[in-house]
């Protein structure tokens, strides 16, 4: 793996090698390839010195000013697979406490073989994710019984617990932060204390109703001040690497980056969190009710978050400027409210269509990222995985697995909901586009997994399925779903890798009016004032 990045990072060949390396190295690491002893005798200290090799080169190339935005994604899933580099682990014999455990005089002899056999051997010779996974195995199974090992052997096992977390870089945010804490000046300190306070009373705030207000503002306090902490990392880790920096700085920054990312990572979760609460207290409807009352200050959280997820794609590097430009309209549309009148127009309909510009705008930005990765992924991902013996299923949904896993899927779900309370708001057209185009066809509902026809088909469906629209092959030219689906979705990703027109509807009427075509020759535009009309 070294060989294959550090050869070719200065060749033709470097988004590539990347790509390859990116979707290799997150198999080893959720154990879909797993790692044997081949013979050898390469302790941990190796791993880690490749890890610091190949950190450098990679720090070096997402510093440069020609890095494009597919490189800086693929560097970006690379660094959370590396083992870390610290002194620690780059010593001539690093981790030895294992081996003083599995020759502990007072448990029995069974349990010392099993130690040395699983883990120490292992570990010493071949070290991989799985040894996280038999240590955590051992400590579940030597914690169980609280009295049958004594409390100094338990508590050596625990520390072996938290080196190898520590190794293989899989600490939870708050201990990253904590790691690096000695690293900041006042104000970068500052920022860390703010974020650490709101999300310590995130995890312990209860889940009740009285407290759902109070979550829904803690949660966009917490995004807000993690905007803020990832601003101040990204800002010192924009320099790139001397040649001459020492290996503890290096080790540091490797710290920096993955709490940057881990940052990012948790910015997901406290995204979905708040849509979730959003959708409790009533959603899109909640919202265009307000609207038509002329309160609109109820928008100023779904709008604060919306920021916020705009603001980590670009932080992440997904086009900076283009994020910035979305996140001052937001900020500008937020601060300037709904006014009676706008010239002689109605305030409402102007701050509503000035609005839906911008998440218009916004949600071309999560579209443009969902197919840049289809661009570099998938060919590559069935290459390797057929090569490798990877589970079929997961060589075909890793490239949903990666939109829906990451921030741009919140975001494209938060710009969802926002444009529907919009559109409610204007009184448009009940109807969204996934994927656009025209075609003609026979208009049916039925399972689609039951179709035993040639003829070219539009559907119209009741609920989403899951692989059912590709399913038929190219019998499907079109898609009318009448519920509300997310445009990175499952489902609307697929469809706009097959090219199948999809189309989302939820105004009742207009869905009455496709439910009487049923059976009948149609035409599907996507341009047309109404989805679907009888030839």
């Amino acid at each position: 793996m070294c060989e294959l990045l550090v050869g070719n990072l200065e060749s033709g060949d470097r988004l590539e090698a990347l790509i390859f390396s990116a979707i290799y190295l997150k198999w080893i690491n959720t154990g879909q390839i797993p790692c044997f002893e081949d013979g050898g005798h390469p302790r941990p200290n190796r791993h880690a010195e490749i890890s610091r090799l190949i950190f450098r080169e990679l720090e070096r190339i997402y510093c440069m000013k020609d890095t494009s935005l597919q490189e800086v994604l693929s560097i970006r899933k690379i660094h959370p697979c590396l083992p870390s580099f610290k002194a620690e682990f780059t010593a001539s014999v690093p981790l030895t406490r294992i081996r003083d455990v599995a020759h502990w005089g007072d448990i029995p002899h069974d349990l010392k073989l099993q130690i040395k056999h699983t883990i120490q051997n292992k570990l010493h010779r071949n070290a991989g994710p799985e040894d996280l996974v038999a240590t955590e195995a051992m400590l579940a199974r030597i914690t169980r019984n609280p009295e049958e090992y004594s409390e100094a052997f338990v508590e050596q096992f625990k520390i072996i617990h938290h080196e190898l977390k520590d190794f293989s870089m899989l600490g939870n945010l708050t201990e990253q932060l904590e790691s690096i804490k000695e690293s900041f000046d006042d104000r970068s300190l500052s920022a860390l204390t703010l974020f650490l306070e709101c999300k310590e009373r995130l995890d312990n705030l209860e889940e009740s109703k009285d407290a759902l207000d109070k979550s829904i503002d803690l949660l966009l306090k917490t995004a807000q001040s993690l905007n803020t902490l990832r601003e101040v990392i990204v800002k010192g880790l924009e320099s790139s690497l001397r040649n001459d920096v020492p290996d503890a700085a290096i080790a540091m920054r490797q710290k920096w980056r993955l709490c940057e990312i881990g940052l990012e990572d948790y910015s997901f979760l406290l995204l979905s969190r708040f849509l979730n609460a959003l959708e409790v207290v009533g959603g899109a409807q909640q919202l265009k009710e307000n609207a038509e009352s002329k309160n609109v200050s109820s928008w100023n959280g779904p709008l604060g978050s919306l920021f916020v997820g705009i603001r980590q794609l670009g932080l992440s590097g997904w086009k900076p400027e283009e994020c910035t430009a979305i996140g001052n309209e937001l900020l500008a549309w937020k601060e300037k409210g709904l006014s009676e009148k706008e010239g002689s127009e109605d305030g409402k309909a102007v701050w509503a269509l000035r609005l839906k510009a911008t998440l218009d705008r916004s949600r071309r930005l999560t579209e443009e990222y969902s197919e840049a990765l289809p661009q570099m992924f998938p060919q590559k991902v069935e290459m390797l995985g057929k090569a490798l013996g990877i589970p079929e299923n997961s060589v075909r949904t890793y490239n949903e697995a990666e939109i829906r896993a990451g921030v741009i899927f919140q975001v494209s779900k938060l710009c969802t909901l926002l444009l529907k309370a919009v559109r409610s708001t204007l009184g448009s057209q009940g109807w969204d586009v996934l994927v656009p185009g025209a075609a003609h066809g026979t208009l049916i509902q039925k399972a689609i997994d039951r179709w035993a026809v040639v003829k070219q088909i539009l559907c119209y469906l009741k609920g989403a399925p899951g692989d059912e629209v590709t399913a038929a092959g190219n019998n499907i030219k079109g898609v009318v779903l009448l519920q509300e689906l997310p445009h990175l979705s499952h489902l609307g990703v697929r469809a706009g890798q097959e090219k199948v027109i999809f189309v989302i509807c939820e105004d009742d009427d207009k869905i009455a009016d496709i439910q009487k075509l049923n059976g009948k020759c149609v035409r599907h535009n996507t341009t047309s004032n109404f989805p679907v009309k009888d030839l």
